[in-house]
C-alpha cells in the first residue's frame, strides 16, 4: 500500500477517535460536584426504598397440599365446652361415649321419687323428680301405667353391669347397649328407663309399640324429656335404638329440641360429639 493511501484509510479513524475523546471530555466535564451529589442522592434513596419494601413484605406462606390440610385440621384441638356441657351438676350435663363423670361423682340431691317404680330404692336428681311425678301421674290419667326401672347407678354398680353384659356377649356388643362406668348418664340421676310392668321386662325395642311407649314418645318433651336414643341414631349416639330410656333436660331445652326435629339428639342439638 502506497504512503498516499495510508493516510487516506488513517484520516477517518483518527476523525472518529478525535469525537470520541470529545465525548467523553464533555460528559465528565458536565459532571459537576452538585450533579455528583445529586445523582448520589438519588442512588442512596432508591437503595433505601428497595431496603423498605423488603423489611414490610409479607413472607410468602409455604404451598399446603391438601393432605397436609387435612392432616392440620385433624390435629386441631376441638373448642371447649361449655360449662352447661362440662359440669357434673348441671341439667344439661352431657354424658357420652367420649365425655365422662369423674368416678367418685355422685349427685348431692338425690332424693326418692314416689312414683311407680320395681324397687323402693331407686333415687333421682332432685332437679328431675318433679317433673319426673309429673309426667308419670299424666300418664296415669291418660290410662297409661308407666313403671320406672332405673334411675340414679352410681359408677361401681355400673361397672359390675357392664362386666356382666360383656361377659355374656363380649364388650363391643355390650358396648352398643350398655355404657361403661364413668361414661353412664344414670350416674348423673338425670336418666331414667321406663316399662308399662311391674316386673321391669320391658326394656326391649318393643316397648316403643306398647300404650306406655307410645305415650312416652309423644308426651314426655312436655315435661322436659327427650328420648336419649332414638331409632337410626346410632351413629350419633354410639348407642343402640331404646325407646325406653329417657333422659331429663329441663322443659326449656326439650321443647326446643322437639320444635326441631323429635328425635332430635343432644349431640346433634348442641353441634358436638
Amino acid at each position: 500500500m502506497s504512503e498516499e493511501n495510508k493516510e487516506i484509510n488513517e484520516a477517518p479513524q483518527n476523525e472518529e477517535t478525535s469525537v470520541k475523546q470529545k465525548i467523553v471530555t464533555k460528559g465528565l466535564s458536565d459532571l459537576s460536584p452538585i450533579r455528583i451529589v445529586r445523582y448520589a442522592l438519588i442512588f442512596l434513596c432508591v437503595l433505601l426504598l428497595i431496603g423498605i419494601w423488603f423489611r414490610i413484605k409479607p413472607a410468602s406462606s409455604p404451598s399446603v397440599t391438601p393432605e397436609e390440610e387435612e392432616t392440620a385440621e385433624a390435629s386441631a384441638e376441638p373448642a371447649p365446652l361449655p360449662t352447661e356441657l362440662t359440669d357434673p351438676a348441671s341439667v344439661t350435663v352431657l354424658v357420652n361415649k367420649t365425655h365422662s363423670l369423674p368416678a367418685d361423682y355422685v349427685p348431692a340431691n338425690l332424693v326418692t321419687p314416689y312414683v311407680l317404680s320395681i324397687s323402693d330404692v331407686i333415687q333421682v336428681n332432685e332437679l328431675a323428680a318433679d317433673q319426673l311425678k309429673a309426667m308419670v301421674n299424666a300418664a296415669n290419667e291418660s290410662g297409661v301405667t308407666l313403671y320406672l326401672t332405673s334411675g340414679y347407678i352410681s359408677y361401681e354398680t355400673q361397672d359390675d353391669y357392664f362386666n356382666d353384659r360383656a361377659g355374656m356377649v363380649g364388650e363391643a356388643e355390650a358396648n352398643k347397649v350398655i355404657a361403661k362406668a364413668g361414661y353412664s348418664e344414670h350416674q348423673t340421676g338425670l336418666a331414667f328407663d321406663f316399662s308399662d310392668n311391674a316386673s321391669g321386662t320391658a326394656t326391649t325395642v318393643a316397648f316403643a309399640e306398647t300404650e306406655a311407649g307410645k305415650w312416652l314418645i309423644e308426651h314426655a318433651w312436655e315435661y322436659g324429656f327427650i328420648m336419649r336414643y332414638p331409632d337410626g341414631k346410632e351413629a350419633v349416639t354410639g348407642y343402640s335404638y331404646q325407646p325406653w330410656h329417657f333422659r331429663y333436660l329441663g322443659t326449656d331445652v326439650a321443647k326446643a329440641m322437639h320444635d326441631i326435629a323429635p328425635d332430635l339428639t343432644m349431640e346433634e342439638y348442641y353441634q358436638v360429639n
